[in-house]
């Protein structure tokens, strides 16, 4: 059976600080794998980057065999390169056309000859963004290349033969017309090539955390982020909007369709409040019910989306032990319905007794993984936990 999940060689750094080193993990359809480790380890750093809220800095990350994270194209760096070059010396051309066509018919010569540079050193600092893969550049790229494009037809069509280049007596057509034909399909074709999947990629485009959620990953968060001032009801409600085709104008007409949407997500609201065991509470605010409830409506939430993998970060922090006991439960049930669970925990009475299998990471590296019984016994383990020396997990 192929993994539902699969992570290869993970990395996030944060400037200097490499948060996530080479992880490598993978979770199976309807298994409860576990994530522990010291604090700053690098837990919740590595869900973020699951649900593409981060993207890596290197390695893969692969939902139901769909990359979610792949490195950044090298062959798409090395075109993007060499076109920054090829655009920056047709604009350096350009420059002695544009004054040739237009400085001789015009009384603003200095300030003509001025622009001329100033665009000219725009485009060079273009060209720099650019080559420093960053997001504005790939943006303004755009503009410029419409308008070489359209200066290419402009040359190409308003043909003089009386025109000179400027401070020589060359007919300007020599010049002209070969740089029209060569920018003009030149800004075609790399427009084409900023368009494409691998160097949008380059420039910060990834797949976006809704995208994720669609495809059928949910999570809940360390730092509960409920809508307080809405009911348990309407909490999970939000939790189906992604599974939801109504657009603004049949919400705003009311049409059958987006009334049939909306009873059917009440109705998968209250079916997972009762999965969690707050059906009673679902007309009450979120913000009246008790921590572990709170807990338990985010859970619901994240099961309205309808997802095939769950991420649960620290679901039991802040729980006494009868509430500890109730989510082991919860997560029980969830898995027996088919979903699988991905779970952050400190608490190592709920991992060891929950789990199917456990990675351990510390200082954003992955020092153990196996079963419970088989990471209790780690050596490493111990000293992450407990320092150098021996002791008991």
């Amino acid at each position: 059976m192929d993994p539902l999940l699969r992570v290869k060689n993970l990395s996030k750094s944060f400037g200097g600080l490499l948060a996530l080193n080479e992880i490598a993990l993978e979770v199976e359809p309807e298994r409860i794998v576990g994530i522990i480790g010291p604090n700053g380890a690098g837990k919740t750093t590595f869900f973020n980057c699951l649900s593409c809220l981060y993207h890596p800095t290197g390695g893969l990350i692969e939902f139901k065999n769909i990359p979610l994270a792949t490195r950044t194209s090298t062959i798409a760096k090395k075109r993007i390169r060499i076109f920054a070059f090829i655009f920056l010396i047709l604009g350096f051309i350009r420059l002695p056309l544009f004054w040739s066509f237009f400085l001789p018919q015009t009384f603003f010569k200095v300030e003509l000859f001025l622009l001329g540079l100033f665009v000219f050193s725009i485009r060079f600092l273009l060209v720099r963004g650019l080559l420093r893969h960053e997001i504005w550049a790939w943006g303004l790229m755009f503009i410029f290349l419409l308008s070489d494009f359209c200066f290419s037809i402009w040359f190409l069509t308003r043909q003089n033969p009386g025109d000179v280049l400027i401070l020589t007596r060359l007919p300007l057509c020599y010049l002209s017309i070969p740089w029209g034909v060569m920018a003009g399909l030149f800004s075609l074709y790399f427009t084409g090539v900023l368009c494409t999947k691998k160097v949008r990629r380059i420039y910060g485009f990834r797949t976006s955390p809704d995208a994720v959620c669609r495809m059928g990953m949910a999570r809940t968060f360390q730092n509960i982020r409920l809508f307080f001032n809405l009911s348990v009801l309407d909490n999970v409600k939000i939790g189906r909007h992604g599974r939801m085709h109504s657009g603004l104008g049949k919400t705003l007409f009311r049409t059958r369709f987006q009334k049939k949407e909306e009873r059917l997500a009440e109705k998968k609201g209250l079916h997972f409040l009762r999965f969690v065991g707050l059906d009673q509470r679902a007309f009450d605010l979120a913000d009246t019910l008790a921590y572990g409830e709170q807990r338990r409506l985010e859970i619901a939430r994240a099961l309205a989306s309808g997802p095939e993998l769950l991420l649960l970060d620290e679901p039991a922090a802040g729980m006494n032990a009868r509430e500890s006991a109730e989510l082991i439960r919860l997560v029980r049930k969830i898995r027996k319905n088919g979903i699988a669970v991905l779970i952050i925990e400190h608490d190592m009475k709920v991992m060891m007794n929950l789990a199917d299998y456990i990675y351990v990471f510390d200082y954003g590296r992955l020092i153990a993984e196996g079963t419970p019984d088989a990471v209790r016994e780690n050596q490493k383990v111990v000293d992450a936990y407990l320092g150098r020396g021996k002791g008991e997990c």
